[in-house]
């Protein structure tokens, strides 16, 4: 299963906003004894775009991911581009605090 973390500008940290804000997201591979290997830093082209037609590039942008994971998601009423099911919404804490999470996350399902 792949994984996404948003990512800020300041090193370690997940991304303070809106999941689809982040500038880049660190792709993780989760393995089946719970491992995470990073893959990449994947920038976000569409980090300063707004309305509709975002949520359609964001998740062309991370077709190949599963599961969301950052501080939150979703603004002004609206629900975000993913559904609440691929998502793991961890607030503003550092990358190896989410990762604690989400291996939490993992091992209580």
């Amino acid at each position: 299963m792949r994984v996404a973390v948003a990512l800020g500008k300041e090193e370690g940290r997940v991304y303070p906003g809106p999941f689809g804000h982040a500038p880049r997201y660190a792709i993780y591979e989760v393995g089946e004894d719970g491992s995470l290997r990073l893959l990449e830093v994947r920038e976000n082209p569409h980090a300063r775009e707004h309305g509709e037609e975002k949520h359609a590039k964001m998740r062309a942008l991370l077709q190949d991911v599963v599961l969301k994971v950052g501080a939150r998601f979703g603004h002004g009423g609206s629900q975000g581009a993913f559904p609440v099911a691929g998502r793991l919404e961890v607030g503003p804490v550092s990358l190896e605090e989410a990762l604690a999470l989400l291996k939490a996350r993992r091992n209580s399902a």
